[in-house]
């Protein structure tokens, strides 16, 4: 069985990742930064229901 970061269950399906992928290889975008915008907002709403996934996050930065 696989084991996943709390934060990584949360990200896009795959096929959005791969269609971001083809543009970027599809127009020469070398420096491409895709923002997935549902995917912040998605995390923002756990967190806050969350504190303790908060506090986790807040450690996790403060430790890099």
């Amino acid at each position: 069985m696989k084991t996943e970061n709390a934060f990584s269950l949360i990200a896009a399906p795959s096929e959005d990742q791969d269609d971001i992928s083809a543009l970027s290889e599809a127009f020469s975008i070398k420096a491409f930064h895709y923002i997935d915008i549902a995917r912040e907002e998605r995390l923002q709403r756990l967190l806050s229901r969350w504190p303790l996934l908060q506090e986790i996050q807040h450690q996790q930065e403060s430790e890099r």
